[in-house]
């Protein structure tokens, strides 16, 4: 593996966007994205980039059964855990009342006092439907793969047949060009012929 092909593994680890991490590494723009995937299919550089995301993992201690935790935190929240309320009151338990999955939702919390001295808590919750999507993913839950295929085999068969239809289309257009550029000519000939 050459210098360049390692900045490209330094690069992907960082982005873990092939076109943008070929750029970066120096390749052409132009011929990036075909750049990157072409890399990725080398053996050499799939073992670099697992190898090197395996020392990430060590050395940060993040590991896969972490990051599920943690989507699982996100996308299992309750409000009911941060928030006490009632019919006329809304109030945020205390941090020691909070459990580290509780801590994990909350994306922010905001105080703002109005003029009257009265507070304002706002309290954002990360977007449990994107950590539910992530984590379905992570785990493979429901169809999964076979219904990834079946959807992928539908939309290349619909623009195969926009692709035939479209190539169809220019036929008869072209024919019906000749035809037309053929019945100028032969009304041209028609009129010089009427003129001699």
């Amino acid at each position: 593996m050459n210098r360049r092909m390692q900045l490209f593994v330094n690069e992907y680890l960082v982005s873990l966007n092939a076109s943008e991490a070929a750029r970066r590494a120096g390749y052409k723009p132009h011929y990036a994205g075909l750049r990157g995937h072409a890399l990725l299919r080398r053996p050499d550089v799939q073992v670099a980039i697992r190898d090197a995301m395996d020392a990430r993992a060590k050395r940060t201690g993040v590991s896969a059964d972490r990051v599920v935790e943690e989507l699982a935190a996100i996308a299992f929240s309750d409000i009911r855990n941060i928030l006490d309320f009632g019919t006329d009151y809304v109030r945020l338990r205390p941090a020691s009342a909070l459990t580290a999955a509780d801590c994990a939702a909350i994306k922010s919390i905001s105080v703002r006092i109005g003029r009257r001295g009265c507070g304002h808590v706002r309290v954002r919750l990360h977007d449990k439907f994107a950590a539910l999507l992530m984590l379905e993913q992570h785990v493979d839950m429901g169809q999964g793969r076979e219904a990834d295929v079946e959807a992928r085999a539908k939309l290349a068969e619909r623009v195969r047949g926009r692709v035939r239809r479209a190539f169809g289309r220019a036929e008869r257009m072209r024919a019906v060009g000749v035809l037309g550029r053929a019945r100028l000519a032969a009304k041209r000939a028609t009129k010089l012929d009427a003129d001699e």
